[in-house]
């Protein structure tokens, strides 16, 4: 018998020939890949998973399994053991594709009978008249269903024998090829199939390199597939974060001009930091594993985390923006850019100042923002959440509703009024009568913010209703400073904005794009919440207002746009000068260009071979767009100039290499620092 060599062994610690091994440590190894080998061959079979355990532990066969005397017993037993699982999945692969043939050749036969039957006179239905149609017309009508019926039989069929099939192991097709081969007998028995895969085998018909082999790439996960990414989640390209970086950039220069200073906070809180404060939201939190000590959860948004931050370092008065990803276990719709993982930018200011000041500043910077990005006409729809509990109350909702309530109206873009009552009535347990004088209110009441404030107090629509009172108050404030500011064009008043979160206390917002054709949902939103800050602090209550941009819905829209302008064009390149060369060895003198290109903003590539083709460098050009060529030879060097080559116009000059960035910046070339505005 052949000594185990150790240099010789293959995955788990087998030889080429699976032969003997020679120690303890390696009898171990060797045990372990036979069961291993039984363990790969019954991966993912649903109807055998109760038989792994037995097989994997060397459950011998009635093929010369024995008393087990030493290694090479043990090793015989696996044998045996694997062989018996085998033989088993060979007789269910063949079955399989059985089924398969068999499915595919009923699919093929036309489907008899059910031909078409003249209507009875008045009788109803969709049937087909055949009065004034000749035999041929009929048949080929009849001929039409009848292969529409067999194909939707087919379907059927294979559906239904794919629930019953049998989950084969990742690696059964391929050990059934090793061991039954197509054209061999339709019956392998296990006896035969040990007799293919004695571990002592040596030769070109050993079964332990094959076995190595499949078990290493079968431990990689098997068979080479495309690579998934987690559902909402997503990569982006090149051109998506350029679209990216103009926006974030057009963004951040509204906020600082606003004066708001940046925080950052972590991607994960305590979960009781954001326990309750979204209301039937609460449930698409994303939950951390126990690490054994804190209960932690994924930002839902940025602003309890904020709220926080503004309990726990004891702030004042400031405003702040914040640009990060927060997490959301929602169902994804790619088309309406929601995703699960996606980028806020928030504005907020916190303090005390005016009354409706801030608000007002809020919405202006909202509205500055959308109308730097190349979005369209977009609106901002508002409400009072006090005028929204006034509503409830006069209608007679109880107030221990009024949150659950409020998650149902705010539905309303999303469900016709019918079902958003039916929510009410049957789930939440509002009486009718409160549900349908609910709809008198939120139905038909939105439109120019001026406008609808005058046509509700002239109607008294709330009677003497405090918080109703309140609200009206403060709304006809706002309407003057938004006048002022010259944003109160862009804002509607809409009675049916509700805003499920729990933390908003006064006024609540939020922005839509109303441009036809273009369906995202909302593209910002936010509101104030003077308690939220309080929920984490016993110092007291600090008044916050703020907005949330939804960039990822935003960036939604602006690819669609760049599309449709662009159209076969493809996006223009970032790169605004190539430095080519004509000749060989002037790989270090292409450098030296960049190199000046580079240190004055301006951004360059060049070929990294030592002596490329004028031609291929070239067609890199026109290839991506590149709108500058610097081109240099043998001659050029020696004297110091360039050939500077505008691809747009068609023009050349020669000029000294220093000479180059000033040139260009004439020439219209654009600067790094430059690119990161929305052109």
């Amino acid at each position: 018998m052949t000594e185990f060599n150790g240099s010789d062994a293959g995955p788990l610690g087998v030889g080429d020939g699976c032969v003997q091994p020679r120690d303890g440590k390696q009898t171990e190894l060797t045990v372990t890949f036979l069961s291993e080998a039984v363990r790969v061959l019954t991966s993912g079979c649903r109807e055998r998973s109760q038989a792994l355990q037995g097989s994997a532990n060397g459950a011998s066969s009635g093929g010369g399994g024995g008393d087990v005397t030493g290694v090479e017993g043990v090793l015989r037993e696996l044998q045996f053991a694997l062989a018996e699982e085998m033989a088993l999945s060979v007789a269910v692969l063949r079955q399989e594709e059985e089924k398969a043939a068999a499915a595919a050749g009923s699919a093929s036969k036309p489907a008899t009978g059910g031909g078409i039957q003249p209507p009875q006179s008045g009788a109803p239905g969709g049937g087909v008249d055949t009065a004034g149609m000749s035999a041929a017309q009929i048949d080929k009508i009849e001929a039409k269903r009848a292969a529409k019926a067999a194909k939707e039989a087919a379907k059927r069929a294979a559906k239904k024998e794919k629930k019953k099939a049998a989950g084969l192991g990742v690696g059964c097709a391929e050990l059934k090829q090793r061991v039954a081969p197509a054209g061999a007998a339709a019956a392998v028995g296990a006896d035969e199939i040990a007799a293919k895969i004695d571990p002592f085998r040596t030769g070109e018909q050993a079964m332990g390199p094959f076995l190595c082999a499949m078990a290493e790439r079968l431990s990689n996960g098997g068979a080479q597939r495309k690579p998934k990414i987690a559902k909402g989640a997503r990569d982006f390209l090149p051109e998506q974060m350029r679209v990216r970086e103009q926006a974030f950039t057009a963004i951040r220069n509204v906020f600082k001009r606003h004066g708001a200073v940046e925080i950052d906070t972590p991607v994960f809180e305590l979960k009781e930091t954001l326990t309750g404060k979204y209301g039937e939201d609460s449930k698409l939190i994303y939950d951390l594993a126990d690490q054994g000590g804190e209960l932690l959860a994924l930002r839902y948004d940025l602003t309890v985390p904020f709220a926080r931050y503004l309990a726990l370092h004891g702030v004042g008065n400031i405003k702040r923006f914040h640009i990060a990803k927060v997490y959301r276990r929602d169902q994804p719709n790619v088309q309406l850019g929601r995703f699960r993982e996606f980028y806020q930018c928030d504005f907020d200011i916190a303090g005390n100042y005016g009354l409706m000041v801030p608000d007002a500043e809020v919405l202006s910077v909202a509205c500055e923002i959308l109308s730097a990005l190349p979005i369209g006409n977009f609106q901002i729809k508002l409400n009072h959440r006090r005028l929204l509990d006034a509503i409830l109350d006069i209608c007679g909702c109880p107030p221990e509703k009024f949150r659950s309530i409020c998650s149902a109206i705010d539905k309303l873009d999303k469900m016709d009024w019918a079902e958003v009552r039916q929510e009410m009535v049957e789930e939440k347990g509002l009486a009718p009568d409160s549900a349908d004088k609910i709809g008198g209110f939120v139905n038909g009441n939105a439109g120019g913010a001026k406008e609808l404030w005058a046509k509700l107090t002239e109607e008294k629509k709330f009677g003497d209703h405090p918080d109703a009172v309140a609200a009206m108050s403060e709304l006809e404030l706002l309407f003057k400073y938004l006048d002022a500011m010259g944003t109160l064009q862009y804002v509607s008043f809409d009675l049916s904005l509700a805003r499920g979160l729990t933390y908003y206390t006064g006024l609540i917002y939020e922005c839509v794009v109303v441009d036809g054709g273009i369906r995202v949902g909302s593209i910002a939103a936010g509101g104030r919440y003077d308690n939220l800050v309080g929920m984490f602090s016993a110092s007291g209550q600090t008044p916050c207002v703020g907005v949330s941009i939804g960039i990822e819905r935003v960036l939604t829209i602006m690819e669609k746009r760049l599309q449709e302008e662009r159209g076969d064009k493809g996006a223009p390149s970032n790169v605004q000068v190539y430095v080519a060369s004509v000749g060989p060895g002037l790989l270090e003198e292409r450098m030296r260009v960049g190199r000046l290109l580079w240190s004055n903003d301006i951004s360059a590539e060049y070929s990294t071979l030592d002596n490329p083709k004028f031609s291929k460098q070239m067609n890199e050009v026109l290839q991506r767009g590149i709108p500058f060529m610097v081109i240099l030879g043998e001659k050029e060097v020696q004297q110091g100039v360039v050939q500077l080559k505008d691809m747009t116009k068609h023009t050349q000059e020669d000029m000294r290499r220093e000479d180059v960035p000033q040139a260009l910046l004439a020439a219209g070339c654009t600067l790094v620092t430059q690119q990161a505005g929305l052109s």
